[in-house]
């Protein structure tokens, strides 16, 4: 029996367009992690580079200051995972093959990576976290919603986390709460009516608010600031239309093909606070 012929496969051009559109649709992750992650997923293990704050102290002329170390580092992240698509496209060669087809299965997987990578990924973040509220404590209100997020907010500010890039991720549940009529929430942003299609609801108290389904169950939000939490993908196997005839088993078929890894992990702990509080 044949095997099938490898060397006849084409690249389907565009394919980093379409899935940079499609993954930031589906999923949040990229728009809240740290994404300046040395090394490639799949090949090498990703690490992060994390600066910390020098020492300084009293210099004393004729005598002068100690020298200090540097704290500074790399963190190993090592929660690689891989997702492929290898989907037949029945009766069509990769001549044939319309386009057009190619690329709505093509988005069609690339969505459901990114629901994959956000399921995957917030699950990490939300154990690596800081639990600021544990399982069994209050479950948010509309009268106490707004004072949660703000203990939140507090919770970071004690931890010295940066203003900028701080973002607050929320249940559905939670995201209706915010919506109320008597909410904080700022939906006249810079980001234009586009805000809603990926998870992006506006800003309160400084954050970047994002709403998804894809929380850990409990979980009802997450606060952070994106230096906690690093992300980085790459595609092993460009995307591509591979020959299937002359295997023996599929006649004039083709399929849709692709590989992507993903790793993920928190960086600083501290500047993840997650609510987990349950009525």
């Amino acid at each position: 029996m044949s095997e099938p012929n490898f060397t006849t496969a084409r690249q389907i051009e565009g394919f980093s367009q379409i899935s940079e559109k499609v993954l930031g649709q589906a999923s949040i992750i990229r728009s809240v992690a740290n994404l300046e992650v040395e090394g490639t997923p799949g090949f090498t293990t990703v690490k992060v580079y994390v600066n910390d704050l020098a020492t300084i102290d009293d210099y004393v002329p004729g005598t002068g200051l100690a020298v200090s170390a540097d704290g500074s580092g790399y963190v190993d992240i090592n929660n690689l995972k891989e997702k492929a698509i290898n989907e037949l496209l029945d009766g069509y060669t990769v001549e044939t093959a319309p386009a057009d087809l190619v690329a709505s299965r093509l988005e069609a997987a690339l969505v459901q990576m990114g629901e994959q990578i956000d399921t995957d990924a917030l699950a990490q973040l939300v154990a690596d976290g800081t639990e600021a509220v544990a399982v069994g404590g209050d479950k948010p209100v509309v009268g106490t919603i707004y004072a949660d997020i703000l203990n939140l907010k507090k919770a970071l500010d004690e931890e010295k986390a940066p203003r900028e890039g701080r973002f607050l991720i929320v249940t559905p549940e939670m995201e209706n709460l915010l919506l109320n009529t008597d909410s904080k929430v700022v939906l006249n942003t810079q980001r234009g009516d586009a805000i809603i299609a990926d998870g992006f609801i506006g800003r309160v108290a400084g954050f970047d608010v994002f709403s998804t389904v894809l929380l850990p169950s409990g979980t009802n939000m997450v606060a952070g600031q994106r230096r906690g939490f690093a992300f980085k993908e790459g595609w092993k196997i460009p995307p591509r239309r591979q020959n299937l005839d002359g295997s023996g088993t599929f006649i004039g078929d083709s399929a849709v093909q692709g590989r992507i890894a993903y790793n993920y992990g928190a960086v600083r702990p501290t500047l993840l606070q997650v609510h987990n509080g349950a009525e």
